[in-house]
């Protein structure tokens, strides 16, 4: 896979993704997420905004969560 952000001049290939942080806004029920993309030169670290949840939430998702957001960056080529 591929990914391009748009604070990032390059195309980011095959990155092993890890979930950092998860910033829990406990009044809205949304959490930002910090996320760390590395390959084998490189590391990106990105912050997804938007999780929601109605009562509570677990790591798996989190992870579930990215998998998915992650998708709108993906390119081709």
């Amino acid at each position: 896979m591929k990914y391009k952000f748009e604070q990032f001049n390059v195309e980011i290939t095959n990155p092993v993704v890890e979930v950092v942080n998860v910033i829990d806004n406990i009044n809205t029920k949304t959490c930002n997420v910090d996320v760390l993309l590395t390959t084998d030169t490189a590391e990106f670290g990105v912050t997804l905004n938007g999780f929601t949840y109605s009562e509570t939430w677990d790591d798996a998702d989190v992870i579930n969560w990215v998998g998915v957001e992650l998708q709108k960056y993906i390119v081709n080529g």
